[in-house]
């Protein structure tokens, strides 16, 4: 059935797309210890001799954005996991007052709310990665259309940089891009999937 093989390939993508997330926490664990690590041993040798520490016993070079990354990286990853498991926080306490079809409702109108958000969120990421342009500049398009690559190069290299160890963002940008769209392709997939199951599973009337 074609439906049952969508929500397969559905299915895959996003546990798929999840454990490649769950390498950006293992990232983010062990450099956050590791920086702790030589933090310590910086201050305990410190404290046993008068010399100051090796050079390299110090926190790790910007940590925290690195950590911020990762993080950000496996949260954008796990989006469409967690939308296709229903896996988004719900309030059951008025669930029974509604029955099943004004829960059934209920979720669809849930379904349709987060593929909004996901609408959103596509469509910001994708003016992250391309700043509009000035007013003396061309714009995207042209360069697209006219095959200016260099142009185009210069101008994501002169995009935003983090602040402690100066790292283009714009790949980031293009990752959780990717990541988003993913995510919108499983919400609307699930607004399908809660509109089947609304009117599968109502009452035939003759």
């Amino acid at each position: 059935m074609l439906f049952g093989r969508i929500e397969t390939l559905m299915t895959r993508i996003s546990i798929g797309l999840a454990l490649i997330g769950g390498l950006g926490l293992i990232f983010a664990t062990v450099l956050t210890c590791i920086s702790i690590i030589l933090k310590m041993i910086g201050r305990v040798a410190n404290r046993i001799s008068d010399a100051s520490a090796p050079s390299w016993a110090h926190s790790i070079l910007g940590e925290e954005e690195l950590v911020q990354l990762a993080v950000g990286f496996a949260l954008f990853a796990v989006l469409p996991y967690v939308m296709m498991r229903r896996g988004h926080v719900t309030i059951d306490l008025f669930a029974p007052v509604f029955g099943r079809l004004g829960n059934r409702i209920l979720t669809l109108l849930g379904e349709i709310s987060l593929a909004v958000i996901a609408y959103l969120l596509m469509t910001r990421q994708w003016f992250l990665i391309f700043k509009k342009a000035r007013r003396d500049d061309d714009l995207w398009g042209e360069l697209f259309i006219r095959g200016d690559w260099a142009e185009i190069g210069d101008r994501l290299r002169d995009s935003q940089i983090s602040q402690i160890i100066g790292l283009p963002l714009w790949p980031t940008y293009i990752v959780a891009e990717f990541c988003t769209v993913i995510f919108f392709m499983v919400a609307v997939f699930c607004v399908i999937r809660a509109t089947r199951d609304l009117f599968s599973k109502l009452p035939v009337r003759l």
